[in-house]
């Protein structure tokens, strides 16, 4: 299934500056090492807040429901500023059951 309200996806700023690009933040270093080995800087995170709403407008995903509504997890092939695409997995969330879904984590898949 496709990640439902994909085109309304969500990817918060501080996602990636404090988090997917961080090399300070405890879980997030490791993934930063690896974006920034295919292009991705912490100065330009609209590059990849670019190539991951890609991903939640046209993967295929996997839904869980837990708590606070409904995950959703798929594996996509991510552009990347150096030309190569390296495949990902994308974790998106509806919270409450409710549009819009918001990135949760992106890490190699």
């Amino acid at each position: 299934m496709k990640l439902p309200h994909g085109d309304e996806a969500v990817v918060p700023l501080e996602k990636i500056t404090e988090y997917l690009l961080s090399d300070s933040h405890p879980d997030g270093k490791i993934k930063a090492a690896f974006f920034k080995r295919f292009g991705f800087h912490r100065d330009e995170p609209q590059i990849l807040e670019h190539a991951l709403l890609h991903l939640a407008r046209t993967v295929e995903m996997t839904e869980v429901i837990f708590r606070y509504g409904r995950k959703y997890a798929g594996i996509g092939w991510l552009n990347c500023p150096d030309g190569r695409r390296v495949p990902v997995v994308t974790v998106w969330v509806l919270r409450d059951n409710q549009p819009p879904p918001f990135l949760v984590t992106a890490y190699p898949a």
